[in-house]
């Protein structure tokens, strides 16, 4: 009996293929149970569903194992390497300026015009964080003495210098092929032009957390020897905590991207820089923002209790009958009955947490505890509405299927600073025509963030063995992306603009794939 359990769990791939089996059952399933109606058509599906995943994962495994970059003979940048740096940064430069000529002076959201405002007033509330106003909005326009269009133009140049150094790095430690076809990846993707648009700070985050990643790239590949270098500690560190003050929720990739350098770094080298990272977001969080005045939000409690929210608005609107009278009473204290009729719609609290009839103070009032508790009564009293309510929030981040997309549309909402002349306005035309036509022709590459999670998980488990220290300590420098990215969508309050949130990922994966198909010749073979 044991053999025949060992045999059958080597075909399996071993722990790897299993994990990879539960993944990849977990993201067919979910969709299975929301497109059924009845709970044997449910079960046929999981069944079938069952037989594949036990078939293909392993196979998917076994065939992507051998893959690895061929690495350039001459790592070591020359002159005619210069020429690439260049190449590197011009290009996404000039892709970036085309748009910014369409959609000058860039695409201002009403957050980004809050922020704006908060610079020209003086005045500034962290409910955007402030240090990303001051980084990304009070510094160009001080240079620039207050040109508008500095905003996104300052955001294009700095984007494009860390796509620069980014794709340097993957052509040191690859090769050419590789570095050109991760620029291709990025460029032609629409969203990255559509987002490179919006000062907005997810793509501050964006930029931070690709050039975190890349110092990671260059500490592991020279065994912690990048580290040695002052001035290399204090961009990283810089980088570190930039990025981590450019979101609320940052920490969740910032901290364990910070250990798995400090894995690499001396002791007293790891203690210099998690001191200094402590220190700094310390000095920016009280003695800046007390100097400036800096007005703390509101309660924030309805920002992070999005998702039983969106649970409990599931179950009143679509299976009333079924919910607890105290639990009605909460729901239309919060909106009337007739708001979460009209407004709510499955995976989404924001449509009624912002009308106008809404009253979010009963949130705070209840408080998380009691509306946990009310949200967890909802999938024990309604469970197919609940469930699908949880994961139309949170599918995002996982599922593969034609019913998520994610896509950003450029627009300008300071339209009196541009004249648009019929060429440009056709050539705007031109521009979201091909967006359309590229995300339609390329829709998993370009809109499912699911998909990169998919691509890296399957690397990770072909790739690295779970009992080798060595191999975990690839691991880590992949773990912040699934740790962000499933750990926000867990404080979402609807995911139709979520793309902003998780579009990163797109970023950071062909970096992340080098960590694990370089092979490197590593002493370390302690097991765990």
């Amino acid at each position: 009996m044991k053999t025949i359990c060992k045999k059958i769990y080597n075909l399996l791939e071993g722990t790897n293929g299993i994990i990879f089996i539960i993944y990849a059952l977990f993201i067919t399933l979910t969709q299975v149970y929301i497109h059924t109606v009845d709970d044997g058509a449910f079960w046929i599906g999981a069944l079938i569903w069952l037989v594949i995943c036990l078939l293909g994962c392993p196979f998917i495994l076994r065939l992507v194992r051998n893959a690895s970059f061929n690495e350039d003979k001459n790592c070591k940048f020359t002159i005619h390497n210069n020429v690439w740096r260049v190449v590197f940064f011009i290009v996404p430069l000039l892709v970036f300026l085309f748009h910014y000529f369409l959609y000058y002076p860039g695409c201002f959201s009403n957050d980004s015009l809050t922020q704006y405002e908060q610079c020209m007033q003086g005045v500034y509330n962290d409910w955007h964080p402030v240090f990303h106003t001051l980084f990304a909005f009070k510094l160009p326009l001080f240079i620039t003495r207050g040109w508008i269009g500095s905003i996104v133009l300052f955001q294009m140049i700095l984007f494009s210098a860390v796509i620069g150094y980014s794709l340097c790095a993957i052509k040191q430690y690859t090769n050419t092929g590789y570095a050109l076809l991760t620029m291709l990846f990025i460029l032609i993707n629409p969203e990255t032009s559509s987002m490179a648009l919006f000062p907005w700070k997810d793509v501050s985050f964006a930029i931070g957390a690709m050039l975190m990643v890349t110092y990671g790239l260059k500490v592991y590949f020279t065994k912690g020897d990048w580290l040695k270098r002052p001035l290399n500690v204090i961009c990283f560190v810089l980088t570190a905590v930039a990025t981590t003050l450019f979101r609320h929720n940052a920490l969740l990739f910032t901290v364990p991207l910070v250990f798995a350098v400090l894995l690499f770094a001396s002791k007293k080298r790891a203690l210099v820089i998690a001191t200094a990272c402590i220190l700094l977001i310390g000095a920016v969080k009280m003695p800046l923002y007390a100097v400036l005045k800096v007005e703390s939000p509101d309660s924030r409690q309805i920002e992070t209790l999005g998702l039983p929210m969106t649970v409990i608005g599931a179950a009143v609107t679509v299976d009333a009958e079924n919910v607890d009278e105290d639990i009605l009473e909460f729901a239309y204290k919060v909106a009337p009955k007739e708001v979460w009729q009209s407004t709510y719609y499955y995976g989404s609290y924001n449509e009624v947490k912002w009308d106008q009839r809404t009253n979010n103070d009963v949130i705070e009032e209840y408080g998380a505890a009691k509306v946990l508790n009310m949200a967890a009564r909802c999938f024990k009293d309604c469970p197919k509405a609940s469930f699908t309510g949880l994961i139309k929030l949170t599918e995002v981040v996982y599922t593969v299927s034609d019913d998520y997309h994610l896509y950003i549309t450029p627009y300008s909402s300071l339209s009196q600073y541009s004249e648009v002349s019929e060429s440009k306005a056709e050539l705007q035309r031109f521009d979201k025509q091909l967006s359309a036509d590229f995300n339609k022709l390329f829709p998993h590459l370009f809109m499912y963030v699911g998909m990169m999670h998919i691509i890296l998980l399957v690397s990770v488990l072909a790739k690295c063995k779970l009992n080798k220290w060595a191999d975990w300590k690839k691991i880590f420098f992949v773990l912040p992306v699934f740790l962000y990215n499933f750990g926000t969508t867990l404080l979402l309050t609807g995911s139709g603009d979520s793309c902003r949130f998780f579009f990163y990922t797109f970023m950071l994966t062909p970096i992340l794939l080098v960590f694990l198909y370089k092979n490197q010749k590593d002493g370390s073979s302690q097991q765990i």
